[in-house]
Formats: structure tokens, C-alpha cells, sequence
């Protein structure tokens, strides 16, 4: 198995960055993560009143596939996501979906324990650990790793955990994916702009399917299909989504998009993965379907 330190991390997914690893499909790396803020966060009074001087959502890598090239696809099965043993939560003043109540600035410290997260002497939930950022470097200009698009980066989708595949588009040659942004837990939405932002080290086996090219990422769980979108318009994100679903329903199922259509409105649920700030910052959504109507095993 591979290893990457934290010492390796880049704030855009960036077809200039030069590899840090290379790796033959199917082989198994390890990637130490760092926090959204690179480990800046340490207490109570440090707020996120500015911004990371080299930015946010650090990812680690890039990390090389040979064999990779544009048309093909990645699947990285996220084997185990292995959290610090603290993180942060926080608000910011002015932002996120609530901006109008957020007047200050705080941020609170969340140790972890046995699988909870100890949100104060009374209150404690479990964790529910994510990747936040997974993504290949796109065919054109370097997007930063808090930004989401057709290549992956900051999906914000908390089905991204142990045991989940992403499914990603190769753009360019070695397809140079990155990993990062992992959430102790995050709810659907994300609304104050911060999931329970922590350090981690992720297991993940990298896998190339030649000849298979994908416009957008696709992530599969043990039961579900699930397809992306993404805009500054929550409704639009909403819908690429749902078109996305369309695409993938008519190749398995080999039916009409009339009849695709139908489905999605009567057994796919299409849901909100991030809608920090519409308008402002782009939102993130999925379509949602079970393995049970493609008439795969789950």
C-alpha cells in the first residue's frame, strides 16, 4: 500500500501540478488529510474571520494512474476514513444559508470519542465520516478545491464514505486525483457554510476503466446509484442532477427518456447535497436511485 503525507497538498485540482505519487490501477493508497483550514484551527478563539492565506480545502495529492487517459474513468472505492481525534465546528459572520441571524463570528472544538462527537457535556452525536473533496484535474484551467464541477472537487456529498465509489472522468493524461476535506460528519445542506471539519487519513483503491468517459462524477453505495450537479442556482444544480439520472437510467435500462423521465419522478429522489449560500457559492445536488430498480444485486 501507498502513502501520502499531508505534507503533499495542493488548493487546486490543476492539470500543471506535478504528481507527488504514481500508481498502477488498482493499487491501494493511503492519503493523510488535512482540515479545510490546513490545521489552523486549534481552539475556541481562532475564527474563521479571514481567509487561508493559500486557500481552503486543502486536497492531498495529486496522485498519477498510468494507463489514464482522456475518455477513460476512475473508481475510487473508499475503503476506511480513520478521523483525528479532534475537529471544528464553526460559523462565520454574514455567511451561509442562515447569513441573516449570523452576526459574529465562533467556532467550537469537537473532541472525538468512541465514534461521537462531544459537542458539550450534554450534547454528543455519532460521527458520520465523509469525503468532502475527490476529483481529477480538468482538461482546461485549474479549479480550486473549494469549488465543485464536472471533474469532482468539494462535492459535499456525506454518501461519500467507507465503502462508497466515485466514480470520475479522466480529462487528462494520468488523471491526477486529489483527496481531501474530510467531515467527521455533515448534514445534508451544509448551511452554515462548515461540516465538523477534521484531519483523517483515508484508505482508497484507485481503478481505471478504459474507454468508459463520464461528463460528470457518479458515486455508488452498497443500494444506490447516485448522480451529480452543480450551480451558483440551487434549482439548476437540482436539475443537472436529475438529467444526469436520466442518461444513466436510459444506459441501464435501455428505455425511452420518456420513460426515464417517469422513473425519476416516481422512484428517484432527487436531494440537496450543499446549499451553503445559493446564489453566492454553487450548491450541490444528487439524484438518488436504487440498485433494486436497475435490477442489480445490492
Amino acid at each position: 500500500m501507498h502513502r501520502i503525507t499531508r505534507d503533499h497538498i495542493v488548493y487546486s485540482l490543476d492539470k500543471t501540478h506535478p504528481p507527488v505519487l504514481e500508481i498502477d490501477p488498482g493499487d491501494v493508497v493511503c492519503l493523510e488529510t488535512y482540515d479545510a483550514r490546513t490545521g489552523s484551527i486549534q481552539s475556541n478563539a481562532d475564527l474563521l474571520e479571514h481567509p487561508h492565506p493559500k486557500g481552503s480545502n486543502p486536497a492531498t495529492g495529486p496522485i498519477l494512474v498510468r494507463g489514464a487517459e482522456p475518455g477513460d474513468s476512475l473508481v475510487v472505492t473508499i475503503q476506511r476514513i480513520v478521523l483525528a481525534d479532534q475537529g471544528y465546528l464553526a460559523v462565520k459572520a454574514g455567511e451561509g444559508l442562515l447569513a441573516h441571524r449570523a452576526k459574529k463570528h465562533a467556532t467550537r472544538m469537537i473532541p472525538i470519542r468512541d465514534g461521537m462527537a462531544i459537542f458539550s457535556d450534554r450534547i454528543r452525536f455519532p460521527t458520520r465520516p465523509m469525503v468532502g473533496v475527490i476529483g481529477t484535474a480538468p482538461a482546461g484551467e485549474g479549479v480550486p478545491t473549494g469549488l465543485m464541477g464536472p471533474h469532482g472537487g468539494n462535492l459535499d456529498n456525506r454518501f461519500v464514505g467507507e465503502g462508497a465509489k466515485v466514480h470520475l472522468p479522466v480529462n487528462v493524461r494520468g488523471a491526477l486525483l486529489g483527496i481531501g476535506d474530510i467531515h467527521g460528519a455533515m448534514g445534508d445542506g451544509e448551511i452554515s457554510f462548515s461540516g465538523l471539519e477534521i484531519c483523517a487519513e483515508v484508505t482508497a483503491r484507485v481503478e481505471l476503466v478504459k474507454g468508459r468517459p463520464l461528463r460528470r462524477p457518479r458515486i455508488e453505495t452498497a443500494d444506490a446509484w447516485m448522480t451529480t450537479g452543480d450551480d451558483l442556482d440551487l434549482t439548476q444544480a437540482a436539475r443537472i442532477a436529475a438529467d444526469e439520472m436520466a442518461d444513466l437510467l436510459q444506459e441501464r435500462l435501455h428505455v425511452s427518456f420518456e420513460e426515464a423521465y417517469m422513473l425519476i419522478t416516481a422512484a428517484v429522489d432527487v436531494q440537496i447535497s450543499q446549499c451553503c449560500e445559493p446564489g453566492v457559492f454553487p450548491a450541490t445536488a444528487r439524484a438518488v436511485v436504487s440498485k433494486a430498480l436497475l435490477g442489480e444485486n445490492t
